[in-house]
C-alpha cells in the first residue's frame, strides 16, 4: 500500500502537474505517467527472469548465485556485467549512473527550493531579498547533499533507502495531502503536530536499513538473525494516527483561539485571520487620517456643524 499511496505526494510529480498549462493537460500527464511506469516495469521483470534462469557457474561471476550471496538487489548491474558484451555493459552502467545522478539532482533542487521558499522566506526571514533566498537555497542543497551522502555511506543498500523514503512519504506526507484536498478546515498547528507524531512513531518502530532498533514492539514483533521484524502493519497504523492528529489538533487549536481560551498574540500562524483584519483596519485609518487633519475637526463634529 505504501508503494502505491506513498508515490503520490512527491514534489517532483507536483512540479510537473503545477507546470501544466491546464487542468486537462495535468490530468493527461498523470494518466500517461501511470501507463509509462507500468511499461517501464516490463524490462525489469524480464531482466529478473533472465537472471533467475541463468546458470551462473558458466559465467565469470561463478557460484553461489547472487540470491544466495544476498546480492539480489544488484541484479541489474550484475546482468550487464556478466551476461552482456563489454560495450553493452559500459553503455548500460553509464546510463544507470546518469539516471541516478539526474534523480539525485532533481531531488536536491526541489528540496533546496522548498526549504528556501517555504521555510526560510515564509518563517525565518519574511523580508529576505531574492539574492538572500538564492544563497539560502544553495546552502541548503549543500547541507542536504552531505546528509544524503552520509546516509548512503552508512546504509548497506541504496535500494533500502529508496524504500525508506517511500515509507516516510507515505507516513508523513500522504495524510497532509489528504487533509489539504478533503479537509480544508485543518490548519498549520495540526499539520505540524501530525508531522512530528508521524515521524516519531516511524522512528520508534525501528529501521534495519539505518541499524535503528525498534523501541515500540508492535504485536507479532520477532527477532530473526539479529534483526527485528515488525509483522504488524505499523506503517498504515502510523498514517491513521497522523491523520487523526492533524484533524484533532486543528480543531482544538481553532476552538482555543476562537473562544478566547488562548490569547490571540499566541496565534503565530494566524489561523483566525485576526492579524490580517487588524492590519486592514490600520490601513483604513491611515488613509482617513489626512482627510480629518485637513478638515481640522473630527468627522462627527463636522457633520454636526453642517
Amino acid at each position: 500500500m505504501f508503494q502505491v499511496l506513498g508515490s503520490i505526494p512527491w514534489q517532483t510529480y507536483f512540479q510537473r502537474v503545477l507546470s501544466a498549462a491546464s487542468t486537462g493537460q495535468a490530468r493527461l500527464i498523470s494518466y500517461l505517467s501511470g501507463l509509462g511506469c507500468f511499461a517501464m516495469a516490463v524490462p525489469s521483470v524480464l531482466i529478473g527472469a533472465v537472471a533467475a534462469s541463468t546458470d551462473w557457474n558458466q559465467t565469470s561471476y561463478g557460484l553461489p548465485s547472487p540470491f544466495e550471496r544476498g546480492e539480489s538487489t544488484m541484479i541489474l548491474p550484475l546482468v550487464l556485467q556478466h551476461l552482456c558484451p563489454a560495450y553493452i555493459s559500459i553503455t548500460g552502467l553509464g546510463a544507470i549512473a546518469a539516471a541516478a545522478m539526474s534523480s539525485a539532482d532533481s531531488a536536491l533542487l526541489s528540496t533546496g527550493s522548498m526549504f528556501a521558499h517555504n521555510i526560510y522566506r515564509k518563517i525565518l526571514r519574511k523580508k529576505a531579498s531574492e539574492t538572500e533566498v538564492l544563497w539560502a537555497m544553495r546552502s541548503s542543497m549543500v547541507v542536504f547533499g552531505a546528509g544524503a551522502a552520509g546516509l548512503a555511506f552508512h546504509s548497506s543498500s541504496v535500494y533500502d533507502l529508496w524504500f525508506l523514503s517511500g515509507e516516510l512519504v507515505y507516513a508523513l506526507l500522504f495524510p497532509q495531502l489528504c487533509c489539504a484536498l478533503f479537509a480544508p478546515s485543518t490548519n498549520t498547528y495540526g499539520s505540524a503536530a501530525g508531522f512530528l507524531v508521524g515521524l516519531l512513531l516511524r522512528l520508534l518502530a525501528g529501521e534495519p536499513a539505518l541499524s535503528i532498533p525498534p523501541v515500540i514492539h508492535y504485536p507479532a514483533c520477532s527477532l530473526l538473525n539479529g534483526t527485528y521484524s515488525q509483522l504488524f502493519p505499523f506503517k498504515t497504523f502510523t498514517v491513521l494516527l497522523t491523520l487523526g492528529t492533524i484533524l484533532a489538533v486543528s480543531r482544538l487549536a481553532k476552538a482555543l483561539f476562537q473562544n478566547n481560551l488562548l490569547p490571540h498574540s499566541w496565534d503565530v500562524c494566524n489561523i483566525t485571520g485576526r492579524t490580517k483584519r487588524e492590519k486592514t483596519k490600520l490601513v483604513y485609518k491611515s488613509k482617513a487620517l489626512p482627510l480629518t487633519m485637513a478638515l481640522g475637526c473630527h468627522p462627527r463634529e463636522s457633520l454636526t456643524q453642517q
